[in-house]
């Protein structure tokens, strides 16, 4: 189990925390993202909820399929399918909790754990790169399926593409600037029907270009106005001087927010134009 002591910057400018992200099982990523005061899931939470309730009484229909890009270990299904805290889940994978435990132990304990009570109605499809991570919260019951690809980089295969087809809300929460415009075209090639997307964006990343491929397919973006949302403190002086300066570069005033030392996301709804006459969040604006 590698759990980071020190921290590398990555070529985005964050540290690079690969290291977690692809390990047998979530303690790493769980231990080491409590360090920097990690909580972007949990804050998305409450908008996330919302929107899953009003679309589906939108589209009546009980049953709603979320897919999570860039899932990792599930940490949004946990949220939301499951009921569990943030704070319970850096619990649950806390060194006290888990240091006596196997793999297969662990996947047995979090078998028991995310199963019965929740929210049965909600399906959650993880997408991401790192293929163990997705193993383990499939396994474990987290997530219901998991897709393993880099849809930056090539079209979902047939398999993967029917996994896709049924989704109805796509969220993220830390995904975006890892991938853009292509992973969105294709996930949107893949539907039934037009999905919502729910996206968390760090401001040091432009979504200029997700924009432009949402709206070429007839989507209207709202962006939510004048709040920002914390997502995890800077590591350290090197990384708060990279961000800090990309922020520069793009004109945007870190007072208040990233020059207290945390990196803040902006949130993104997309909805299709027929279903965009009443935006079901307050103090949104058309982006």
């Amino acid at each position: 189990m590698t759990v980071l002591k020190t921290f590398d910057l990555d070529d985005d400018g964050k540290i690079d925390l690969s290291a977690i992200y692809d390990q047998p099982d979530p303690r790493s990523y769980y231990q080491t993202l409590i360090r920097l005061d990690y909580r972007i899931p949990e804050a998305a939470r409450s908008i996330f909820s919302r929107l899953i309730g009003v679309l589906r009484s939108a589209r009546e229909q009980q049953i709603m399929t979320v897919l999570d890009v860039g899932s990792s270990y599930g940490v949004n299904a946990a949220i939301l399918k499951h009921g569990y805290g943030l704070s319970e889940l850096f619990n649950l994978y806390s060194l006290a909790a888990t240091a006596e435990l196997t793999r297969d132990q662990l996947i047995e304990r979090d078998r028991s754990l995310f199963q019965g009570d929740g929210d049965a109605g909600l399906e959650m499809i993880g997408l991401d790169t790192a293929e163990a991570a997705i193993t383990y919260a499939v396994a474990a019951n987290i997530l219901d399926s998991g897709i393993v690809a880099d849809l930056e980089s090539r079209p979902p295969s047939a398999r993967e593409a029917s996994r896709l087809a049924a989704t109805d809300l796509v969220i993220s929460t830390g995904a975006i600037g890892y991938v853009g415009a292509p992973t969105f075209q294709h996930i949107l090639d893949s539907v039934e029907r037009p999905p919502w997307l729910a996206l968390f964006a760090l401001r040091m990343f432009p979504i200029a270009d997700i924009a432009a491929t949402l709206k070429a397919r007839g989507y209207a973006l709202f962006h939510l106005r004048a709040q920002t949302f914390r997502q995890r403190r800077f590591a350290g002086a090197d990384e708060r001087t990279e961000v800090l300066a990309r922020l520069a570069a793009l004109g945007i005033d870190p007072t208040g927010r990233e020059l207290e030392g945390w990196y803040h996301a902006e949130f993104f709804l997309a909805l299709p134009e027929d279903e965009a006459a009443e935006p079901p969040l307050v103090n949104l604006f058309r982006a």
